[in-house]
Parts: structure tokens; sequence; C-alpha cells
């Protein structure tokens, strides 16, 4: 029942076309420095000539800038772009192929790699997109980019991708992002350091955070990343929930996370939202260094985890269930998100054709409900006024990941979900666009 957040951690098999980074000339502690320019990288081939629904992707300048280095610990060294806008758009986006009208793709593998080589997430706030993406470079080298969904990046880093040191997860919300950085590696278990900044471009950016090491807190699989309140919050498996107070320089415990199998958390301004996987379910809410409370209290006899954009919540809701974890029942339920936080004024949107929980996603008043069938596809839903859509990928394909969802288009990736199959593609296609829904 975990959510789709994605630790953007990849594997390629042969070099892609960018060029390899600059060779820092120095190391920087507290004031920057600059390393040579990168060598441009070679443009790929112009997509066909077709006018595209707006916005138009800006267009891309030379692949150039400085970088400045920063080091983590002794032997794990990033590097910086100071200008990352010059590094052009992170996705070059052209009309679908044989997908409906105004829908746009972009590949996930270049023409030169034996494997994809580049992986996306995206957060949809308050009609924004921010998208990061991570591409896999020659040496075996990562870079992750952040920008708006059709903008210039705002921040670029990049860093080996080996086990001593290595660009690893990423969290987005509303708060900002944390890009976790895994070094100091032994029997599994490594240090971790994380940078985090808000969705915008920063000073903050280009200094560590915060660092939890591997000797301090043994046995540490980390699960997600998190910026919240302007902190970095950091998911266990199974839990508990931790945060970095920076001016303790300590790490502390979100209290009452670790009160069962805690998972599934998101980040809204300055609270935590999360769940606990007990049967029944357990949606739960924090503000940093308050205890942790219940955010739907009352019996119920099982629950998704609770999706929240801005000052709406929505999440599946079931009855009914067996020792098999099927349920007689399942509905989509809405509330307003009040102070505290706390749901209030919940109420049922409609029942759905599903027997087992899936995890809803929620952006622009929309929310998408993966269904029980690999053929049903994505049910989408309009909350006001109703109204439901139907998102299903061509045959022998599925939708892998739902990347984010708007008032108006929901972006997924498509491909054969099968390890080894043929490279996805990145689909953004308009809500307007997709059929009624009706069950296969």
């Amino acid at each position: 029942m975990r959510r789709s957040t994605l630790t953007l951690v990849m594997t390629t098999l042969a070099c892609s076309p960018h060029a390899p980074p600059p060779s820092p000339r120095v190391v920087v502690a507290d004031s920057p420095a600059e390393g040579p320019p990168e060598p441009a990288a070679p443009r790929e081939a112009s997509p066909p000539k077709q006018e595209p629904r707006e916005p138009l992707p800006p267009k891309s300048p030379p692949a150039s800038t400085t970088w400045t280095t920063l080091t983590v610990a002794p032997g794990c060294e990033l590097q910086i772009a100071d200008a990352p806008a010059d590094l052009g758009p992170p996705l070059t986006w052209a009309p679908c192929k044989g997908g409906p009208e105004g829908c746009l793709e972009a590949p996930t593998q270049t023409a030169e790699a034996l494997a994809p080589d580049l992986d996306l997430m995206g957060l949809s706030r308050g009609g924004q997109v921010t998208i990061a993406a991570l591409r896999s470079l020659s040496g075996p080298r990562s870079r992750y980019l952040l920008a708006p969904r059709d903008g210039l990046p705002f921040f670029a880093v990049e860093g080996p991708r080996d086990t001593q040191c290595s660009l690893g997860q990423i969290g987005l919300s509303d708060d900002g992002a944390v890009i976790e950085v895994a070094f100091d590696n032994d029997d599994g278990y490594a240090s971790r350091a994380y940078l985090r900044g808000p969705l915008a471009e920063d000073a903050a950016w280009r200094e560590v955070a915060a660092v939890l090491p591997r000797k301090q807190f043994r046995g540490f699989i980390g699960e997600s990343v998190l910026s919240v309140g302007g902190r970095v919050v950091v998911e266990q498996n199974g839990g508990p929930l931790r945060w970095y107070d920076a001016e303790a320089r300590r790490w502390q415990e979100v209290r009452g996370s670790h009160d069962g199998w805690e998972c599934c958390a998101s980040g809204h301004g300055d609270a935590v939202v999360f769940s606990y996987a007990a049967i029944p379910e357990r949606p739960m809410a924090a503000r940093l260094g308050e205890r942790a409370h219940s955010l739907r209290p009352g019996p119920v006899a099982g629950m998704s985890p609770v999706m929240i954009d801005g000052a709406r919540a929505v999440w599946l809701e079931g009855r009914g269930r067996d020792n098999n974890n099927i349920y007689k029942a399942i509905a989509l339920w809405t509330a307003d998100v009040v102070d505290g936080p706390a749901l209030a004024n919940a109420r049922q949107v409609l029942p759905l054709s599903l027997k087992t929980m899936p995890t809803p996603q929620f952006g622009g008043g929309v929310v998408v409900i993966p269904m029980g069938e690999r053929a049903d596809g994505l049910m989408i839903v309009r909350l006001d006024p109703l109204e439901q859509r139907a998102l299903r990928a061509p045959a022998d394909q599925i939708v892998e990941r739902v990347l984010w969802i708007t008032s108006d288009e929901v972006a997924v990736r498509i491909g054969s979900g099968e390890m080894g199959g043929e490279p996805g593609v990145l689909r953004r296609i308009p809500l307007a666009a997709l059929p009624p829904w009706t069950a296969k």
C-alpha cells in the first residue's frame, strides 16, 4: 500500500550523449569556487515540426555552465551548477505518436544509450508543477535537474554513482525539495547527507542541510525524504519519522510515529502526514515538535493514505474487510483540511468497483485512482463538477507511474512494466482528451 514516491536511482548500460562533468579545481568549504566550463553536449535531433499545445517549452540554450564543488565528506564531492538555466530545459516535449489530441511525450532513453537514462517525478501544487529529472551521465555519474514543468532549471547537481558516494533519492513537497547523498557505505548501510531548498533558486541549495551518520543510526533503511517547515525529514522503513533540528544540531523523532508500522509520509507546509499500516490503517498527522494525532478519528474498516492538496483532502475508505484483505465495498471520500491539521466535513464522493485498496493521487481538484485489473488502467475523477474519465495504456503496455496531476492534465510514464523491456515514454495528456469512464 505504498504511495508512489520515487527513489530515483538508475543504472545505465551505455554512455549517454552528455559530456562528462568538469574537473573541479577547488573544493569549497564556506566560499564558492568555480571549475572550468563543461564541454557542450551534442543536440538531440529536433522532432517533426508540429504545433504542440500551449504552453510552449522554452528554446534550449547551449548546455554550458561553470560548476562549484561541494564536499559532502572526504572522498564524496558534488558539482553544483552556477547557472543551471544555461543547461536548458530538462525535457523536450513533442506531439505523442498515436496519442490523443493535445498529448505531449518525451522519451526516457537517448539514442546512444542501451538502457533508459532518464527518470522523472513531479509535484503539482496550486496550479504549478515542479519536476525533478535524473539523468544518467558517463563516468558513471548522475545529474539532478529541478525546474518548472515548462521552464528552465533553478537547480542542478552532479555526482558519482558508486557505493561510496552517490546521488540518492529526492522528495518534493509544497515546502521545497530534499536530495539525498549516500556515502560511507559499509555492509549495505550508508551515511546520508541531505541538500534542501525551496522550489526556486536559492543559496540554501549550495550547502549540506543535514547529515545522518551510519554509525549513529545503525540499520537505517531510508524510505523517503521530505521538506517540512523548512526542515529535512527522513522516513525509515517501518518508522520512525525523524527531522533535523538545525538549532539543536540533532535528529528528533516525530513523537508518535513509532507506535506502529509507519508508512507513506508526505509533507504539507509545516506538517507531516503519514499512515500506520495496521488493520485497520490509521492516518496520522503532526507538526514538527508536536506529537502525532489521528487525522480521521472514529472506527474505519480500512483506509488508503490521505492525499492533501491545499485545503482539501481525498482518500479511499473500505468496509467489510475479510482475512484476505478483500473488501465488500470501497468508496472515494473527500474532506476539508483545517488547522491542526485535521479533516472536517468528511463526505463520500462515489462508490468504486474495487475489492482491494490502492493509493490515489490528487492535484488541482482531480483524483487519479488505479483500478483493479491491468486492462482497467486509471480512473480520473474531477470533484467539482463530478465527472469520471479513463486513462488506459496501449495494448501490451501499462501505466507504470503517475507523475503528476493538475486541473487540466495528467502526466504518466507508460511502458511494458517489465525489467529489460522496451523503454517507457513520458506523456502529458489533457484531461479533456480522455474518454468517459466505462468499466471493462
